[in-house]
């Protein structure tokens, strides 16, 4: 695909992995945006040399500090000219309580708050009048989410996961609305239960978690299908504000899809971006 650019954050191992290098086989340029950026540059070029595609760079991004997005945004925007595809796939679970340097719960920064700074950050880059694409990994855990705005530095562990993959489902759906008129389309996407390993700890109740999903199991390369199906398919060019379960389109209940809450989260994550861009001046 010539001449499009693509994003996957958490590119260097797991689903971002599988999704980056099957765009790369697709001939995208693609930025594998990274943590561990040393682990990321070995991938990038396996990906290389797998997909005899050479338009495949390797980034920092750690999304759990806001002056890593910062810089990544503008690294990114110095070097391409646009962007088409941005798959905000990177996600972690942790079962220590931990707060960033910038005063948020770091599997809610990481998995939600910081996607969203990221994806402000770079609207601009998406071109007018060629075919813009968001994905927003998500997860069916988010019916688990229910949560305080107040209170979102107050989770931890599974109901923290669950809370940043509600959040991401909700800030789909509101970007949707919002981005339409301007050619950019944004979907959120449960992958399925991918044996990725977010949800061990090296702990004795691991076999216990291995033994409760065991059967709902699909490995890596199963678990980016979805992903790169609503980046890259003809099938998918418009279609927006929906919640995929893998490929199937999945209503979310009214309960959920609380238009109250989608609001005012929305005008905090938009709080919260402002005041990162007065702190970069």
């Amino acid at each position: 695909m010539e001449n499009r650019i693509a994003i996957v954050t958490g590119a260097n191992r797991g689903i971002g992995k599988e999704t980056a290098m099957a765009l790369a086989m697709k001939k995208y340029t693609v930025v594998m945006a990274c943590r561990n950026l040393a682990q990321a540059e070995i991938v990038c070029t396996e990906i290389k040399s797998r997909s005899a595609n050479h338009q495949v760079f390797a980034y920092e991004l750690d999304l759990s500090s806001f002056d890593s997005i910062r810089r990544f945004g503008k690294l990114f925007s110095e070097n391409f000219a646009k962007l088409n595809i941005l798959i905000n796939n990177a996600g972690i679970t942790t079962q220590e309580y931990v707060i960033t340097t910038d005063g948020f719960e770091e599997t809610i920064q990481t998995n939600s708050i910081g996607p969203y700074l990221l994806t402000k950050m770079l609207l601009p880059l998406f071109p007018a009048g060629e075919d813009n694409r968001i994905i927003n990994l998500s997860s069916d855990i988010y019916k688990m989410g229910n949560f305080q705005i107040a209170k979102l530095n107050n989770y931890h562990w599974v109901k923290a996961y669950a809370v940043s993959k509600y959040a991401q489902l909700l800030i789909s759906f509101k970007l949707a609305g919002l981005l339409k008129e301007k050619g950019i389309s944004v979907n959120a996407v449960h992958p399925g239960v991918v044996r990725t390993g977010i949800m061990l700890f090296n702990k004795w109740y691991d076999s216990i978690i291995n033994l409760i999903l065991a059967s709902q199991y699909i490995d890596e390369k199963e678990g980016a299908e979805p992903s790169i199906f609503l980046a890259t398919s003809e099938e998918m060019k418009r279609v927006t504000g929906k919640y995929f379960k893998r490929f199937t389109d999945t209503k979310v209940k009214p309960n959920f899809r609380n238009e109250t809450l989608m609001n005012k989260l929305y005008d905090y994550y938009e709080l919260i971006y402002s005041k990162s861009v007065s702190a970069d001046k």
